[in-house]
């Protein structure tokens, strides 16, 4: 009894040991086989774009965004291969989200006015007067960007007035530095804010005319249409219907199916 309790033993031990082990490799193995890199992904997507299978291409650039990659360049090579495909809203999606990586990119800023003229469109900034003076200062700034350079204002003021603590000569500046460094700080905070509502509030239409009513039902009298293109503000969201804001303010719903962000 005791040797086939030992005999029991050892074989669970090896089992555990050695049978085990092999499983999980053999499913990590496989579950690594069927993973795909995301390197390879982008390249193979590239490949697809040069080839002209621009649907492919575009499957795939979705696929890296849906993985959680997000950059400039995979930005702007989807626009271009939406632009291919004759979705020019979708395009000029792309291209704005690709602005949030590269804003300064002179390919970039080329195609996405290309495609604005295609689409008749105006580049058309929303908010009021503070809003567009931002809007203009920090354009140039990413969302990277603007978070170090509020680190680097925060930290500056924090030294500037310790030093105007112990330093007399110091003391008569601080007050006019301060100044010029909160005046910064809360510029530089208000347009980070600005860009991330951008990313997270703001949608494009999809189709070549979308209709904006007074009230979420499709018999409501229409308020004003939008082409193809246009950026609006997701403001609410009800059922199948979003609330919308206009660059020039007005307010009006539209059908979710006919926007993408």
């Amino acid at each position: 009894m005791m040797k086939r309790i030992l005999r029991t033993s050892g074989s669970l031990i090896l089992f555990l040991a050695f049978v085990l082990p092999a499983c999980f490799d053999l499913s990590f193995a496989q579950k690594a086989a069927t993973a795909v890199a995301p390197g390879a992904l982008f390249y193979q997507a590239n490949i697809n774009y040069q080839e002209g299978n621009f649907e492919a291409a575009i499957k795939d650039y979705n696929r890296l965004i849906g993985m959680g990659w997000e950059s400039g360049n995979l930005y702007y090579n989807l626009g271009n291969s939406y632009f291919k495909e004759g979705k020019l809203g979708l395009a000029v999606l792309s291209y704005d989200k690709a602005k949030s990586f590269i804003p300064n990119d002179s390919d970039l800023k080329s195609n996405y006015d290309y495609v604005l003229q295609r689409l008749k469109l105006e580049p058309r900034p929303f908010g009021g007067w503070i809003e567009r003076i931002v809007h203009v200062l920090f354009q140039g700034m990413t969302i990277d960007n603007l978070t170090f350079f509020l680190s680097i204002l925060y930290m500056a003021l924090i030294v500037l007035l310790i030093s105007g603590l112990f330093s007399p000569r110091l003391k008569r500046y601080t007050g006019l530095a301060s100044f010029v460094f909160v005046a910064l700080f809360i510029l530089s905070a208000y347009a980070l804010q600005m860009k991330i509502n951008y990313l997270h509030k703001f949608a494009v239409v999809t189709v070549s005319q979308a209709d904006a009513r007074f009230e979420p039902l499709d018999n409501a009298t229409v308020y004003f249409s939008l082409p193809e293109g246009s950026k609006v503000e997701v403001v609410e969201k009800a059922g199948d219907w979003c609330k919308i804001r206009r660059f020039d303010n007005k307010l009006a719903w539209i059908k979710q199916d006919v926007l993408a962000n």
